[in-house]
């Protein structure tokens, strides 16, 4: 039996799920979920198969720390006997340059991940810290890591390139790259399975971190973030598309180095920045309810900016078979859902109101709707945990 174990990492979270296989399943040993990673105390929750759950506290120094401390705890919990009980640890990995798909945990995608940091400034470094850390405490342990531009591999040449100077792409690497791809990955492959005739599929993973992604006959077409996570969509505290000749007046306006302009692009604009109220949109609908109109534009903005790509994508896709919302936002926010898809009848898309104010997984348009709209739980470690296996099968 193979197990393996999934990492997602946050700025001060670690998110994990441990996999056993037999064959062709697969079964969820634990999950867990730390938070406030660096501070003196560090929360954490985990669940286990049979149902116990466990919530605790404990100095937690970084992710390495929070790798170390939760195979204790599984240890301790008697789920993990020793170290050769793991196969592998795998990674949600964000940026790999020029190394795509599934890989080693080596000097050298250590070497390229750090080359490209410059191009994901808040993931990488804690990846890579993650990775040393691990490997100096336990040398013996399998790393692989999945990388989140992966599934965008078989985007078009036209489709990632910048109208920049060619050298820029071919020395720095400036082209699109796409993010999310463990989500938009899943999601396609679900919906392939539910509704097995949808060769175009536009799925939105609307959440702390958005994008929107064109899926044709299961390969990615098109997506919205580029060259870095903080381009494409409007994001909750994420500038997105930005004009980057506003960079100088700005920061002549304001003294701003150019340092804190994009500090301020990255995590103080998006909903947080052009609302004034916050980047949780519960919070800033309920100020826009309530008549605060910077609010209101906030939210239709977002909306506006889902719309936007919807219809660019369909363009792309010559049609469209189903519409996908996922995601924290995405599976929570009838009221957003309501509002992008209003506009879409010209696909001969209709929502359904019931349908649409529900919760779970499954459709939210009218049987007579010429577009299947899909309200469904994204599951990323899922796609890595899959990943991981087949590159070890694979290089074994």
């Amino acid at each position: 039996m193979e197990k393996i174990f999934v990492m997602n990492l946050g700025t001060t979270s670690f998110k994990f799920k441990f996999y056993a296989f037999a064959g062709e399943d697969s079964q969820v040993l634990a999950t867990g979920e730390l938070e406030s990673i660096g501070a003196p105390q560090s929360h954490y929750d985990i669940s286990y198969a049979d149902g116990r759950t466990i919530s605790e506290e404990a100095p937690i120094a970084d992710h390495g720390a929070a790798f170390a401390h939760c195979f204790a705890i599984l240890q301790r919990d008697g789920v993990i006997r020793d170290l050769d009980d793991v196969t592998a640890v795998g990674y949600k990995a964000v940026h790999g340059g020029n190394l795509s798909g599934t890989c080693l945990v080596d000097d050298a995608l250590i070497a390229e991940m750090e080359r490209v940091t410059p191009l994901a400034p808040a993931h990488n470094p804690i990846y890579l810290n993650a990775m040393k850390d691990i490997r100096n405490r336990f040398p013996k342990l399998t790393q692989v890591a999945r990388f989140e531009t992966s599934f965008h591999g078989t985007i078009p040449q036209e489709r990632v390139t910048y109208g920049v100077p060619y050298a820029w792409q071919e020395e720095l690497g400036i082209r699109r790259y796409g993010f999310h791809g463990s989500s938009h990955q899943y999601i396609s492959q679900t919906v392939a399975k539910l509704q097995p005739g949808a060769r175009r599929i536009i799925n939105c993973h609307l959440g702390g971190s958005s994008s929107i992604c064109a899926v044709l006959d299961g390969k990615s077409v098109a997506t919205s973030m580029g060259a870095t996570l903080q381009s494409g969509l409007f994001n909750n505290n994420r500038v997105g598309d930005f004009e980057p000749f506003c960079l100088k007046p700005i920061m002549d306006h304001y003294g701003y180095t150019l340092d804190e302009t994009l500090e301020i692009l990255s995590k103080k604009s998006g909903l947080l920045g052009l609302s004034g109220v916050s980047n949780d949109l519960r919070l800033v609908l309920e100020a826009a309810e309530g008549g605060n109109s910077q609010a209101q534009l906030a939210f239709d903005t977002l909306c506006d900016n889902i719309l936007g790509y919807i219809g660019m994508y369909a363009a792309y896709l010559n049609g469209l078979d189903a519409l996908v919302f996922t995601g924290g936002i995405g599976t929570n926010s009838a009221p957003l859902r309501e509002k992008v898809c209003r506009n879409l009848g010209y696909l001969g898309l209709q929502l359904d109101a019931d349908k649409n104010a529900g919760r779970g997984d499954g459709i939210i348009s009218t049987d007579g709707s010429a577009v299947t709209v899909w309200r469904l739980k994204t599951d990323e470690e899922s796609v890595v945990a899959a990943c991981v296996r087949a590159y070890l099968k694979e290089n074994a």
